[in-house]
């Protein structure tokens, strides 16, 4: 029973930061061309809005789950090490592709 609430949390996390990562995408922000008065120089002035922030909240979910599926599953740092071997090059491996 406990495996499904870690599996639902797990998913629910991972919805909610897909959900902000399209809000991050669809709410792009918009550069516009400035000048500098003295030398008529160029550059670009971005607008302010919420795309970052939406994109920083998803990474932190993203990171939140990663941390509840690795404690639940005692992985690396979360209890005891995995015995040198196939299986803990495995857990390593499928570990850094997740990311």
């Amino acid at each position: 029973m406990a495996s499904i609430v870690v599996i639902g949390l797990v998913l629910l996390l991972d919805i909610l930061a897909f959900v902000l990562a399209i809000g991050a995408e669809r709410r792009r922000s918009t550069a516009q061309l400035g000048e500098a008065e003295p030398g008529g120089r160029r550059y670009c002035v971005y607008d302010t809005d919420a795309s970052t922030w939406y994109g920083v909240s998803a990474l932190a979910l993203l990171l939140v789950g990663q941390a509840v599926a690795m404690a639940a599953s005692r992985c690396f740092c979360c209890g005891r090490a995995l015995s040198p071997g196939r299986w803990r090059f495995f857990s390593g491996l499928f570990f850094v592709l997740c990311w």
